[in-house]
């Protein structure tokens, strides 16, 4: 167990009988065995925990003198609770259609990342922010083509009017 120091604050553990910094001497633990340190709750004697609070109870055979003010510092570390309902795994189809779409540079393909990165389930964002990344680049790539002059501006129009469902002007 840990304890503090009264009057300089320092932790040290509790086999020292004396503040390692400033020397002052701790009260000495009482002898009662059953008791816990922390809640004075009275236990069995054969427990090495305390059955109230799960204070540890191991260094019971270390008490002596009377009753201390000062009680040990105890750090318990919380275990975080798993999740009551596990996450709907998603699809295998549905991640393999939106990395076909996201390379193929379609709109579908962005709406299936998108989806896939609202989902629950660690696997499918995943994969989700893989193919919006895909899409992103293939936007990067053309913009600066275009920028450059590679792609010439006719092939814009030629593709809004496509979009636009004019097919007779092509």
């Amino acid at each position: 167990m840990i304890r503090r120091c009264p009057q300089c604050g320092t932790a040290s553990d509790d086999i020292y009988g004396f503040c390692i910094r400033c020397g002052y001497e701790y009260p000495k633990i009482p002898q009662d065995q059953s008791a816990c340190p922390l809640c004075g709750y009275p236990n069995p004697d054969e427990a090495d925990f305390c059955v109230k609070c799960g204070t540890p109870l191991l260094f019971k055979s270390q008490f002596e003198g009377a009753h201390t003010a000062v009680k040990p510092i105890i750090i318990k570390k919380e275990i975080a609770a798993e999740p009551a309902v596990t996450p709907k795994k998603t699809s295998r189809f549905v991640i393999y259609l939106g990395y076909i779409l996201s390379i193929l540079g379609s709109i579908i393909g962005l709406i299936i990342a998108i989806y896939l990165i609202t989902r629950k389930d660690p696997n499918a964002k995943k994969h989700g922010y893989i193919q919006l990344a895909i899409i992103i680049f293939y936007i990067v790539l053309i913009a600066v083509l275009y920028s450059m002059g590679a792609i010439p501006p006719e092939i814009i129009t030629q593709y809004r009017q496509l979009l636009a469902g004019n097919f007779t002007s092509l």
